[in-house]
């Protein structure tokens, strides 16, 4: 068991999207406790949906599939419940009933041709009694086992840990990309610097102004003065706002600079300051 929390532990942190991270977790722990499938449903809070993605077994691709939460599914019941269901007999609705009046079974394995759920073990995924997914076993002869409970009770807090970084990491991939899209849409060249003169960020109408000498990939980490020499002479303008952290114009022959100091607040290290330079034709 340690030896395949320590693996699954290593197998997860190499996941950064979402749908990735919900096929190696299905995948690797169907295989550990000899399921015939998996699925791992993330809980989505604005729909009050679960939503996960599954092998088409006939066709090998993968579709996404959305649960409602509520009694009317097994997956939906767990995550109101946020109890552990291990099911002998998903079509047995006595032993349905026997769970809750109102439980009901509803497949998202119908459309899989020869597939057909019999056994279920289905557990919550919840971090600081947050509700973040639900994990599902499907089908074991004869059926999920109290160990199988246990053992999925004891990965439940590291599916969590692994959720709760993927829907992190995907936050910040979204906040970059709108970040990055209102960049691109500014009508000023733009170029954030760091303290020791690197360019970090560009916007395209900066590659526009220096007549696209370089691409964006090339440009990242050259100093601004290999860029644009012209600014050198200014340096100790910019040194300035830098170590001051205040607003400063730099008026050039064709040019005008205005730099904005930047302070980022990081928690998981130092702070980090930047400059915007932003470039503006004086009669543009």
């Amino acid at each position: 068991m340690e030896d395949f929390v320590y693996q699954l532990s290593k197998e997860l942190l190499t996941h950064l999207s979402l749908k990735d991270l919900l096929i190696s977790i299905s995948d690797k722990i169907k295989d550990y406790i000899g399921a015939e499938r998996a699925s791992l449903f993330i809980y989505d809070p604005d729909d009050n949906t679960l939503n996960s993605v599954v092998l088409l077994a006939d066709k090998g691709t993968y579709k996404q599939v959305e649960i409602p939460v509520s009694k009317d599914s097994i997956a939906g019941f767990t995550a109101i419940s946020r109890k552990i269901l291990n099911i002998k007999d998903v079509h047995n609705l006595k032993e349905l009933l026997s769970i809750d009046r109102e439980l009901r079974y509803h497949s998202h394995w119908l459309y899989i041709p020869g597939m057909k759920t019999k056994s279920m073990l289905s557990v919550p995924i919840t971090k600081d009694g947050k509700l973040l997914g639900v994990f599902q076993a499907i089908n074991k002869e004869p059926y999920f086992s109290k160990e199988d409970e246990e053992i999925l009770k004891k990965l439940s807090p590291l599916i969590a840990l692994a959720i709760d970084r993927a829907i992190s990491l995907g936050n910040l991939e979204m906040i970059r990309s709108i970040e990055k899209t209102i960049l691109d849409n500014v009508l000023e060249s733009i170029v954030l610097i760091s303290p020791d003169m690197k360019i970090k960020e560009i916007n395209t109408s900066f590659l526009e102004m220096i007549g696209f000498r370089f691409s964006e990939e090339e440009i990242k980490d050259k100093s601004i003065f290999e860029v644009i020499p012209a600014l050198e002479k200014f340096k100790n303008k910019i040194d300035f706002a830098m170590e001051n952290m205040i607003s400063e114009e730099i008026n050039m022959e064709l040019l005008k600079v205005k730099i904005v100091p930047i302070k980022w607040e990081c928690i998981y290290k130092k702070n980090v300051n930047y400059l915007a330079l932003i470039f503006k034709y004086p009669n543009g």
